[in-house]
């Protein structure tokens, strides 16, 4: 396995950041885009699935992606992801919904190039969106049937300068409220230590920071905090090693919850891939 030279998707903290002027047109951002999708097909000519263990607040995850194709760009699309044992599909419409790919064609020409900055020392190229008159874009996840319950206001990408590697990805909306009201929404990603695995580029530490989930998903934050209090109680009840196994599972995501309804609904965590395979098969 081998490792690219670059800094860490995670840069865990973003130092810095000094945009540099550009003069650079509408016409050169597409033709920035149509170059750093053709990288993106060019990284993923040899790739038919990908199998990903990784790691989340104590938790592993298997997840299984195989290479599609969307409208003549190629991705990986998540179908089955196995937790503890047991493996489930990955409903279609969800897998779809991915706001971290920029490497789509319907996308292109409304794509703004607004000028390179410095991110932990590395150059990256910085696109943005913020005009989405007739692009089809995906729901938020628990904003409902309607897609018109999610209404995404810019999304920012970050790409390495020469390859077009994902280094940095934010999203901000507002999701309409129970009461029509409006609730923000707001999405960071940051992608690094990239690693070369039987000729696929693939980033093993991603961080997400995440503001106003609760809110947008319409959570009710006192009934979360009964279940809560409940499973403490029936953890309480459990012999001593069922409740230490128990709580070596939750325990984590328990506690982030906690610190999520107590303070400002922000969830923050770090995937950290373990092992990857390429083309090794799998269950569809």
């Amino acid at each position: 396995m081998k490792k690219n030279r670059m800094p860490r998707w995670a840069a865990l903290s973003v130092v810095g950041l000094a945009i540099l002027p550009s003069a650079t047109s509408g016409q050169d951002a597409a033709d920035l885009m149509r170059r750093a999708m053709a990288a993106q097909a060019e990284r993923l000519s040899g790739v038919e699935n990908v199998t990903i263990v990784q790691e989340t607040m104590g938790m592993e995850m298997s997840m299984y992606m195989e290479k599609r194709d969307a409208g003549g760009t190629p991705i990986l699309m998540p179908v089955s992801v196995t937790v503890a044992g047991m493996t489930n599909a990955v409903p279609q419409d969800m897998a779809q919904a991915d706001w971290s790919n920029p490497f789509q064609e319907e996308w292109v020409e409304h794509t703004r190039f607004v000028g390179r900055e410095d991110l932990d020392g590395e150059t990256v190229l910085v696109f943005v969106i913020d005009d989405f008159s007739g692009i089809e874009v995906p729901e938020m996840p628990g904003a409902g049937d309607s897609g018109e319950d999610f209404q995404p206001k810019s999304f920012r990408y970050s790409m390495t300068d020469g390859d077009f590697l994902l280094r940095h990805v934010q999203m901000e909306g507002e999701a309409v409220q129970d009461d029509g009201s409006l609730a923000p929404v707001k999405m960071n990603m940051f992608l690094g230590d990239y690693r070369e695995v039987d000729g696929y580029v693939h980033p093993f530490e991603t961080r997400v920071i995440t503001e106003g989930v609760l809110e947008a998903a319409n959570v009710d934050r006192q009934e979360i905090q009964r279940q809560l209090e409940q499973m403490q109680a029936q953890l309480d009840q459990m012999p001593e090693a069922q409740r230490a196994m128990m709580e070596q599972m939750m325990g984590p995501q328990i506690e982030q919850l906690k610190e999520m309804l107590g303070g400002d609904g922000t969830i923050e965590m770090t995937l950290t891939v373990k092992e990857l395979k390429v083309n090794a098969g799998g269950s569809s």
